[in-house]
C-alpha cells in the first residue's frame, strides 16, 4: 500500500507541471491570437519630433483626458518632483504660435472640499499619468468603434 501511495505522488509530482505547461502554452497561444499581447517591440513608439511639433490625435472617448502627444521616457513624476509642470503649468511657449496646454482649473480646486489652491496642483491631480496616456503611432490591436 505504501508502494502504491508514493508512486502515485511521484507520478502526479512528474506529470502536473507537463499537463500544467501545455494548458499554459494554449492559454497563451490563445491570448496573443486576439491581439492583446502581440510579443512585437515598439509599444508606445513615438514621431521624433519634440513638444509642439506632433499632430495631436483627438479623445478616444467624450470627458476623456487630453491624450501626450510627445515622448514620456525619462520624465520625473515623484513626491518631490513632476516634470510635467515644466511646460504644463502656465503653458509653456515652445515656438513661436505654438504653446504647451496649460493644466485645467479644475487640477487646483478639491471638488469635494472645495478647497482651491492657486499655484499647485492639488494631490489627487499630481500623478499626471493616472489618467492622461501617452498616444503612439502604433495601430491599436482592437478597432475601438465597436466598443
Amino acid at each position: 500500500m505504501r508502494f502504491l501511495k508514493k508512486l502515485v505522488t511521484a507520478l502526479l509530482l512528474l506529470f502536473i507541471p507537463i499537463i500544467l505547461d501545455a494548458y499554459l502554452h494554449e492559454y497563451s497561444k490563445v491570448y496573443q491570437e486576439r491581439g492583446l499581447a502581440t510579443g512585437q517591440p515598439g509599444i508606445n513608439r513615438f514621431s521624433g519630433n519634440p513638444p509642439g511639433e506632433t499632430t495631436v490625435l483627438g479623445r478616444p472617448y467624450d470627458g476623456a483626458p487630453p491624450l501626450v502627444s510627445h515622448d514620456i521616457n525619462g520624465l520625473a513624476i515623484n513626491g518631490s518632483e513632476n516634470e510635467c509642470l515644466d511646460c504644463h503649468m502656465e503653458g509653456l511657449e515652445l515656438d513661436e504660435g505654438n504653446t504647451a496646454t496649460k493644466i485645467p482649473a479644475s487640477h487646483y480646486i478639491n471638488e469635494y472640499t472645495k478647497e482651491q489652491k492657486k499655484d499647485q496642483v492639488l494631490g489627487i491631480w499630481y500623478n499626471c499619468f493616472q489618467c492622461h496616456v501617452p498616444q503612439s503611432e502604433e495601430e491599436p490591436p482592437y478597432s475601438r468603434e465597436n466598443h
